[in-house]
């Protein structure tokens, strides 16, 4: 792509007079730069590593001296906007199928679509996103669950759940796993809650998994449990009455509550969040710091906690981290 038609999309200015006039690709990963890229420099301290590995083009939003006379230097006012056009100029090249879809689809899309290369999703990190728009062509599908970013990187785009689909026979074996009937498939103990059957099944139809792997279902930290022991040493799953869920997206944390209190009535339930969340009715206890989380969970008493406002990976190391310290005596 040549550098002067860059510099016309994102209204750059250029503050050299470069002997190269074209570039390859688009990086914002210093270390995925190769021969011929533009760096787009978030961090002023990977230019020179850029420029070291042959990239053509530099854009920054700082001024840095021109160490190297013979590439392009591109000032821009902001790095996210010019990213955003790079990206709408790329994609208007192709005619292509675009989705806005929930939370939960594209966590599914997540577990399920990294086989499936034509599925590109796109995330808030739109730098990982640039770096391989050179993967798309005019068969690859393009999903977000931000209507707003993708309306300003892809306006012709539909809704992914506008159809919608139904089961039969279901059997709830626990608030956690389901076995049912879709078409002519029977799915067996699949550990998913039953609120979110449906959009597992649109995903399913949406990839026609044919050869479906239930176990990717593990990467799935939707309304996932992490069992406890009386210690709160983390165990197989269904091995205890004792468990944790952790939730970090603030759309699904009344829909999973309400669930909560439907199936799980009959069970002590006790709720920690980062911070105060109106319309739901649940006394809440709350706290900000997730170094605090540890010594809150040990001075509870319940069989169920659901915490918002972290992530679940955090949680989890935090648990795994008291399980070793216990270890040590």
């Amino acid at each position: 792509m040549k550098i002067n038609s860059i510099i016309d999309i994102i209204d750059g200015k250029l503050l050299n007079s470069p002997s190269i006039s074209f570039i390859y690709s688009f990086k914002t990963d210093v270390n995925k730069v190769k021969e011929g890229d533009l760096f787009i420099a978030n961090n002023l301290d990977d230019i020179q590593i850029a420029v070291q590995k042959g990239a053509f083009a530099i854009i920054t939003k700082s001024i840095y001296p021109i160490i190297d006379n013979e590439i392009a230097w591109i000032k821009v006012d902001d790095i996210n906007t010019i990213i955003i056009k790079l990206i709408r100029y790329k994609l208007a090249n192709f005619n292509l199928k675009a989705y806005f879809c929930n939370d939960i689809s594209y966590e599914l899309l997540t577990v399920f679509s990294s086989n499936e290369k034509k599925v590109k999703l796109i995330s808030k990190d739109l730098g990982k996103f640039i770096s391989t728009i050179d993967e798309i062509d005019g068969n690859s599908i393009i999903i977000s669950k931000d209507i707003d970013l993708l309306n300003k990187l892809y306006p012709n785009n539909t809704n992914f759940e506008k159809e919608n689909f139904s089961i039969t026979n279901l059997i709830e074996h626990s608030i956690f796993e389901v076995s049912f009937t879709y078409k002519d498939t029977y799915f067996q103990r699949i550990k998913i809650p039953s609120i979110y059957i449906e959009d597992f099944i649109r995903v399913y139809n949406f990839l026609s998994l044919n050869e479906f792997d239930d176990s990717k279902l593990k990467n799935f930290n939707f309304f996932k449990p992490i069992f406890l022991d009386k210690n709160l040493t983390i165990i197989e799953f269904g091995k205890s009455n004792k468990f944790i869920i952790v939730q970090n997206e603030p759309s699904l944390i009344n829909k999973e509550i309400n669930y909560l209190k439907d199936k799980f009535s009959y069970a002590k339930t006790v709720y920690i969040t980062s911070t105060y969340i109106k319309n739901i009715s649940v006394e809440q206890i709350i706290v900000k710091d997730i170094n605090k989380i540890k010594n809150v969970i040990e001075n509870q008493s319940f069989n169920a906690l659901y915490i918002s406002g972290f992530k679940f990976e955090d949680i989890q190391q935090i648990l795994l981290k008291k399980e070793k310290e216990l270890s040590l005596f």
